[in-house]
C-alpha cells in the first residue's frame, strides 16, 4: 500500500513537472492544449476554448513545432497531428520528463505510422525523426542529413545509427529497419521555413520508397 502510494506521488510530480515543461516551452494555454490532446481529453479542449481561440492555438502551436499536418494515402486534405514531445530536447529539459512525455505519446498517437504512406508538413523536422530512431529502431537506420549526432538524444540507441553527413541543409533523408522510410525537404513558405516531405511504411507489395532512398544514399556512403 505504502510503495502504491509513493508511486502516485511520484507519477503527480512528474506530471506536475512535465506540464511546466511544456508551459515554458509553449506558453500557458498551447501548452495545456498540447496536454490535452496528448492525454486524449479533447472534450476538455472543447470546454475550455471557443473554436476559434481553439484554432487560432493550433495554428500557432504549429509554427512551435508541437503541431505538425498530416496527410494520409486514403485522405484528400491535410489536417493537424500532434507531433512527440522530442521538440522538448531544443529546450534543454530533462531527459526524465521527456522520456514521460515521450512514452505517452507512443501509446496514444503512434497509430498514424501504420499508413503505407503519408505526407507530412513540420516546421522543425527533427524532434519528429528522433522519436522514430528511439522508439520504433530495432536493429539498425540509415539518416542522410547535415546533423552532427544524436548523441545526447538517443542513448545507446545512438550506435545504431549510421549518420551520413551531407553539407545540404535542406533536405533530411532516412531508413529504419528497412521498415519506414523518410524524406523531408525544407521549403520557404510564407516568408517562413517548413519542412514537407513523407514517411513512408515497407508493405508485401511495394518497398519502392524504401529502395529509392538506399539508392540515394549509395552515391554518398557504400553500405
Amino acid at each position: 500500500m505504502e510503495n502504491k502510494k509513493e508511486n502516485n506521488i511520484q507519477k503527480s510530480f512528474i506530471e506536475k513537472a512535465a506540464q511546466q515543461a511544456l508551459s515554458e516551452a509553449l506558453g500557458f494555454d498551447e501548452a495545456r492544449v498540447y496536454y490535452l490532446f496528448l492525454t486524449k481529453k479533447e472534450k476538455d479542449i472543447e470546454k475550455e476554448f471557443s473554436y476559434s481561440k481553439k484554432y487560432r492555438l493550433l495554428k500557432e502551436l504549429f509554427k512551435l513545432g508541437a503541431m505538425g499536418k498530416i496527410k494520409p494515402e486514403n485522405q484528400d486534405f491535410f489536417s493537424y497531428i500532434l507531433l512527440p514531445p522530442s521538440f522538448l530536447y531544443e529546450e534543454k529539459v530533462d531527459k526524465g520528463i521527456i522520456d514521460y512525455l515521450e512514452k505517452i505519446y507512443k501509446e496514444n498517437y503512434s497509430s498514424f505510422l501504420e499508413n503505407n504512406f503519408s505526407q507530412l508538413i513540420l516546421k522543425n523536422e527533427k524532434g519528429f525523426i528522433l522519436f522514430l530512431l528511439k522508439y520504433f529502431m530495432k536493429d539498425q537506420a540509415r539518416v542522410m542529413s547535415d546533423y552532427e549526432d544524436f548523441n545526447n538524444q538517443l542513448g545507446k540507441q545512438k550506435d545504431k545509427v549510421i549518420l551520413i553527413k551531407t553539407k545540404e541543409t535542406r533536405r533530411k533523408i532516412g531508413v529504419i529497419d528497412r521498415r519506414f522510410a523518410f524524406d523531408f525537404v525544407r521549403i520557404l513558405s510564407q516568408k517562413s521555413e517548413e519542412y514537407i516531405g513523407y514517411i513512408a511504411r515497407k508493405t508485401e507489395k511495394d518497398e519502392d520508397y524504401i529502395s529509392l532512398l538506399e539508392e540515394e544514399m549509395k552515391r554518398v556512403c557504400v553500405f
